[in-house]
C-alpha cells in the first residue's frame, strides 16, 4: 500500500509553528534570566562543599554534624549514608568533582522540567517558574533536582518506597508521600516506605546530635516565619488533603503540595516538590486472568 504523500504545510500551520517557536524562545529567555540572577545572588556549587566537608569529617572520624555552622559548607543536615557515599568522591580533584556534581544537577533539572512542555499552553506557562526553580538548585550544586527526578520516576513503581525513603532520609518531607499509598489502600508500601526510612536515618544517632543545627536560617519563606499557629494547621490539612484525593488523579499533586506545606525553611527552589505531582504517571495495575468460562466463550 502506497504511503500519501504529507499535506504540505498551510499558513495556519506556519503560524502555529511561529507562535509556538515564539511562545517557548521568551520561556527559555525568562528561564535563562532567572539563571544569570541566582548565579550572581550566590557562588555556584555552594552547596557541595558542605557534602565534600561532611565526607571528610566522616573519613577523619569527626563530628559528623557541626554545632553552630553559619554556613553552607559547614551545614549537613542529611542521614549519614550520603556523607559515606560522598567519602570516595573526596580522593578526586575537588574542582572537577564539583563541576561534575552542578552539571548532574542541571541534567537532572533539565530532565524533571521538560516534560511539562508536552501539556499545551498550561505546560508551557509552568515551565519558566519550575525550570527556574530546578536549575536554581542546580547551580548551588544542592541534591533537590534529583530528588524531585527520582520521586517523579519512581514514586509511582514497585520500587516507589525505597526512592521515597531514600529523598526522605535527605529532605526528610517526602516521607509524606507515604500518605498517598496509605490513603490508596497501599498500607504495605506506606509501610515499607515509612520503615525504610527509619533505618536509613536511624545510624544518625551513633553520631553526636548536639551540633545537628535546627536554626530555619535567614531566608526562611514558610508558614512557619509567620507563626506556628498558622503553619500547623495548614500543614495537617494540606497532608489530609493528600490523603483524601489519593485516590483520584490529583493525588500526587495533593502530595506534592503538602510536601511544600510542610517545609518548616522552604527555600526558592523547594516548590519544584510540587513537579512529583505534574508528572504523567503511569499506574501499574494488575492484569486480570480470564477464567475458564470466558476463555470459553467467542470473541465478540
Amino acid at each position: 500500500m502506497r504511503r500519501p504523500f504529507p499535506r504540505p504545510a498551510t499558513r495556519r500551520d506556519l503560524l502555529r509553528l511561529g507562535i509556538g517557536a515564539a511562545v517557548i524562545s521568551v520561556l527559555l529567555a525568562l528561564t535563562a534570566w532567572a539563571l544569570l540572577s541566582y548565579a550572581l545572588a550566590r557562588e555556584p556549587g555552594s552547596d557541595v562543599a558542605a557534602y565534600w566537608n561532611a565526607a571528610e569529617r566522616l573519613r577523619a572520624g569527626e563530628p559528623l554534624y557541626i554545632a553552630g555552622a553559619a554556613n553552607a559548607s559547614d551545614l549537613y543536615r542529611y542521614a549519614p549514608w550520603f556523607a559515606a557515599a560522598w567519602i570516595p568522591l573526596t580522593y578526586l580533584p575537588r574542582e572537577a568533582v564539583t563541576a561534575a556534581w552542578v552539571v548532574l544537577m542541571f541534567v537532572a533539572a533539565a530532565l524533571s522540567s521538560l516534560p511539562l512542555l508536552r501539556r499545551g499552553p498550561a505546560g508551557w506557562a509552568a515551565f519558566p517558574l519550575f525550570a527556574a526553580f530546578q536549575f536554581e538548585g542546580a547551580i548551588y550544586g544542592n541534591v533537590q533536582p534529583m530528588a524531585v527526578l527520582v520521586l517523579m520516576w519512581g514514586v509511582n513503581r514497585r520500587a516507589g518506597p525505597l526512592w521515597i525513603a531514600l529523598t526522605a532520609s535527605l529532605k526528610a518531607v517526602p516521607i509524606l508521600l507515604a500518605v498517598v499509598y496509605a490513603g490508596r489502600g497501599e498500607w504495605g508500601r506506606a509501610a515499607l516506605a515509612t520503615g525504610l526510612t527509619v533505618l536509613l536515618v536511624a545510624p544518625a544517632f551513633f553520631f553526636d546530635l548536639k551540633g545537628y543545627s535546627v536554626a530555619p536560617g535567614p531566608r526562611q519563606e514558610s508558614l512557619a516565619a509567620i507563626s506556628l499557629l498558622v503553619f500547623i494547621p495548614v500543614a495537617l490539612a494540606a497532608i489530609a488533603a493528600s490523603w483524601i484525593l489519593a485516590r483520584t488523579r490529583f493525588g500526587w499533586l495533593a502530595g506534592g503540595l503538602a510536601m511544600v506545606m510542610s517545609l518548616p525553611r522552604l527555600l526558592d527552589y523547594e516548590f519544584s516538590f510540587l513537579l512529583v505531582g505534574l508528572a504523567r504517571h503511569k499506574r501499574e495495575l494488575p492484569v486480570p486472568t480470564p477464567t475458564a468460562e470466558e476463555q470459553r466463550l467467542p470473541p465478540s
